[in-house]
């Protein structure tokens, strides 16, 4: 090889790697730089989102410091949005946080990732859907916001310190949820004393977030309209009452005032001890073969996954928690939908409020359409309901 083909080689390889370099900067520096600190809502002047520590007693699951995101919106409406991310409640479970490159894993049947254990420095740059605000076609784009991240393995309800061992070493985990979420909270209630209307939303995780946490916001703004929003829930097994209460220490009953049977989303909206949910708009979103939850289900109850059974399953009881309580007497109203089936993997999305807010729809009503129509209109509508009489129940 000639000395001016190695040169060439040497300076072609140099070339890549300073371009490499560069575009890691780029993207460590500028796509992912983390947004303004603030402590109070009256520091912001724009519309961007901006974190705020809370420091105290609030943590993630491997100790690494909690904060929250807001957004100052051009209406007095405010949307408390509580962030999904998994769950873990084992040594198994707690050893396989979600990573990188476990995303990627989504085909598989089996899973093998359970759930974020800190804050991603990105994360401002992954919310989209309901909480986008350059989104001319969304309809809460004026909204305000107080977005709570989840890195607690537990539906933001947790309340110790767990030690686990995996491999023959032992680890914490710090499942602090219900610390985080009361700071959260109060944060929003010193900052937004007198909104409009009230949206505690949450997707996956932070679905049973909203509905755990919906009835202490309608307690403290109990002269406002408050409409609670679950995007992607169904769990269903009889091992919740061990998980809740005595791996994460929950309380649920004497805590977050309800009973827990099998089905933890239906027991927090028709067991609980007072009425408050009664005065409270609740909305569910489901799609009909959810390729995470499924899976979910599947690990939590130990179930094969070399068959479709396990989806077929958790899609009948899906539809029969749904369609109970339609029935139930609350102000409930749902959108369900089985958008983008995947033949291949007998799958539909796991949540609508992100990516696929404008591309999933049902009785030709997409899903903003129908958060609009219900929370901004005040008009009483579901939709799918040929899709829920479906259900045997």
């Amino acid at each position: 090889m000639s000395k001016t083909i190695k040169k060439v080689l040497k300076w072609m390889g140099l070339s890549i790697l300073l371009f490499l370099v560069a575009g890691f900067l780029f993207a460590w520096f500028i796509l992912l730089a983390p947004p303004k600190q603030i402590a109070s809502l009256n520091e912001i002047k724009d519309s961007e989102l901006h974190s705020v520590v809370l420091g105290g007693q609030t943590l993630c699951s491997d100790g690494s410091p909690f904060s929250i995101l807001t957004r100052k919106g051009t209406s007095d409406n405010l949307i408390i949005h509580f962030a999904g991310g998994g769950a873990c409640w084992d040594s198994a479970t707690c050893a396989a946080p979600i990573s990188l490159l476990s995303i990627f894993d989504s085909d598989s049947k089996q899973l093998k990732s359970f759930y974020v254990a800190n804050i991603f420095r990105g994360l401002p740059q992954l919310i989209t859907g309901l909480l986008n605000n350059e989104d001319a076609l969304n309809p809460f784009k004026d909204w305000n916001i107080v977005y709570i991240p989840y890195c607690t393995g537990d539906l933001h309800i947790g309340n110790t310190t767990n030690t686990y061992s995996n491999n023959g070493k032992d680890f914490e985990i710090h499942h602090n949820g219900r610390s985080n979420s009361l700071a959260a909270l109060g944060w929003a209630f010193s900052n937004f004393k007198n909104p409009g209307k009230v949206l505690v939303s949450g997707e996956s995780a932070g679905a049973y977030g909203s509905a755990f946490w919906a009835p202490v916001v309608a307690d403290h703004y109990n002269n406002t309209k408050i409409y609670q929003l679950s995007d992607g829930s169904l769990l269903s097994s009889h091992r919740w009452m061990e998980i809740m209460d005595t791996v994460w220490k929950a309380e649920s009953f004497t805590f977050l005032n309800f009973k827990i049977g099998n089905d933890i989303f239906e027991d927090a909206l028709l067991k609980r001890q007072d009425s408050l949910n009664y005065r409270i708009r609740h909305l569910q979103s489901n799609t009909v073969y959810d390729k995470v939850l499924t899976r979910f289900s599947a690990a939590l109850n130990h179930l094969p996954v070399s068959n479709n059974k396990f989806i077929d399953d958790w899609s009948t009881d899906m539809l029969a928690s749904m369609s109970k309580l339609k029935n139930s007497g609350l102000d409930y109203e749902y959108f369900l939908s089985d958008c983008h089936y995947n033949t291949k993997n007998h799958s539909t999305p796991h949540t609508l409020t992100g990516v696929d807010y404008h591309t999933c729809s049902a009785d030709e009503i997409s899903f903003p359409e129908w958060l609009k129509k219900n929370i901004i209109n005040d008009q009483s509508l579901s939709v799918g309901g040929a899709i829920l009489s479906q259900s045997k129940n």
